[in-house]
């Protein structure tokens, strides 16, 4: 699967204003459990390696670059009901159809709370996340039509005072390693 969306950071004043905006079509929460090496090698390869807990299940979820800037190629195989402290480059291999994965073990956790929001199109996604006592907050809009998923964001940037100019930002895992290397540092 290709996933494209645009990312924006939110002040928790931004997110408030945009959450008020709609009637969310849901609402959950999901546990994302990032695994690499002790190198943190998939990452520093623009690899992410997530199990993601959500409805009571665990997903082995892989993220790969695609080439675009707002692209990039996912996997992902369903688990159970538990959660594995180590995955192997076997695994990994098999799921992302590549040979030079590695043995990878859990590094941490990140939980979300999303709202969703479907438009003809694309959908909003409106998350608040929490890691290493840090809360911050985070607009995403995938896209199937890029021309709506702009219209959208335009509407959203201008309803919620949004001024900057990039589509992009840190993705969650980038801000979860992010301060993972705080913390191992200490």
């Amino acid at each position: 699967m290709v996933e494209n969306e645009f990312k924006l950071m939110l002040t928790e004043a931004q997110y408030q204003k945009i959450y008020s905006m709609y009637g969310w079509d849901t609402e959950f929460s999901q546990t994302n459990y990032y695994f690499d090496t002790p190198e943190l090698s998939l990452i520093n390869s623009h690899i992410t390696c997530r199990v993601r807990y959500v409805g009571g299940l665990y997903y082995l979820q892989m993220k790969l670059p695609n080439g675009a800037e707002h692209s990039r190629l996912e996997f992902e195989a369903e688990l159970g009901d538990a959660l594995p402290y180590k995955l192997s480059a076997q695994e990994l291999n098999e799921l992302s159809g590549r040979s030079d994965m590695p043995d990878v073990g859990l590094i941490g956790e990140l939980t979300t709370l999303r709202s969703v929001k479907k438009f003809d199109g694309g959908e909003i996604d409106l998350d608040r996340s929490r890691y290493f006592g840090i809360t911050d907050y985070e607009l995403e809009v995938e896209f199937t039509d890029e021309t709506a998923a702009r219209a959208v964001l335009l509407l959203l940037r201008e309803a919620a005072g949004i001024t900057e100019t990039s589509d992009v930002c840190l993705g969650k895992v980038h801000r979860f390693v992010r301060e993972y290397n705080k913390n191992s540092a200490k």
